[in-house]
């Protein structure tokens, strides 16, 4: 058992606080936009059952002012497992740069004031994010790291794991994912061909060579059962056709991070080129 002996702590002024315990996260901040009034803040609900009604939630952005977030009529009611988008106050929703990549079953808030803070956020040194209920308990926060270029917002990778530094990163695309899974963020179900490789690397004519394909499970699930199939591309059309399946094995409980390699031998090769593909069959996979 671990006793915690030394109890004082440096904690930056900007984040002391008390917080509630709370299935509301920030999921992803936009802070360093392309240009113009697009700064966004993205809260996730991580429960699977309960809704969460938003109504007199307010975003406290550092030491300004809390900001009420507004929205339409019956529009601030949070599903479970799902995301909202809160945009500055002046953003445009109908023909902002947003409009065609938020998606329908995310909703759409703003805050009553014109910019998070009283000009908007930094975006040369971070800054600490609040969110208050009606109130006035803090029920999310996250001190985002200012080490962006611009139109790249931060996100959280594991909803459901804490806000320290580790579960936070860059994101890969422009504009951000708001109101959609983290472009950082691992799927449940996926398994990705890392390689394949062939020895000996110049075989010679006559003999055999070893084909070796590695796949790896870099979902955060394990992979129940999935096929992995070799097809010798005898016309080089790059597709695999049912006449040139040359091998085929059937895995099952391969663990998150983990590979398992199909070794397969084409024997008594011919002179000339030859174009093999791989193949996962893996129904459950979420990113195929």
């Amino acid at each position: 058992m671990l006793k915690i002996i030394i109890t004082f702590l440096l904690i930056p002024c900007g984040m002391l606080f008390a917080q509630l315990k709370s299935s509301l996260v920030f999921s992803e901040i936009m802070f360093n936009p392309e240009s113009g009034n697009n700064e966004f803040i993205e809260i996730y609900n991580t429960s699977s059952n309960d809704s969460v009604d938003l109504n007199g939630f307010k975003i406290k952005y550092s030491s300004s002012s809390p900001d009420v977030i507004t929205g339409e009529a019956g529009s601030k009611i949070l599903q479970p497992n799902s995301y909202a988008v809160i945009f500055e106050g002046d953003y445009d929703i109908g023909n902002g740069i947003y409009k065609d990549l938020v998606p329908n079953n995310a909703i759409i808030l703003k805050i009553s004031d014109a910019a998070f803070g009283s000009t908007g956020m930094a975006n040369t040194s971070g800054r600490d994010v609040l969110l208050l209920n009606p109130s006035g308990d803090t029920l999310a926060a996250y001190l985002y790291s200012a080490d962006n270029e611009k139109g790249i917002s931060d996100e959280k990778i594991l909803m459901n794991d804490n806000n320290s530094s580790s579960n936070w990163g860059n994101s890969k695309v422009l504009n951000g994912t708001p109101g959609f899974r983290n472009s950082i963020t691992p799927f449940n179900f996926d398994l990705t061909l890392t390689s394949i490789s062939s020895l000996p690397l110049i075989p010679k004519t006559g003999n055999g060579v070893d084909i070796y394909i590695i796949v790896k499970n870099t979902g955060l699930k394990t992979a129940g059962s999935f096929t992995v199939e070799l097809y010798n591309d005898v016309n080089n059309d790059s597709l695999a056709a049912e006449s040139e399946l040359i091998d085929t094995k059937t895995f099952s409980n391969l663990q998150p991070y983990d590979s398992v390699t199909l070794n397969s031998e084409m024997p008594e090769l011919k002179q000339g080129s030859y174009h093999v593909i791989a193949k996962i069959l893996f129904p459950a996979d979420e990113n195929p």
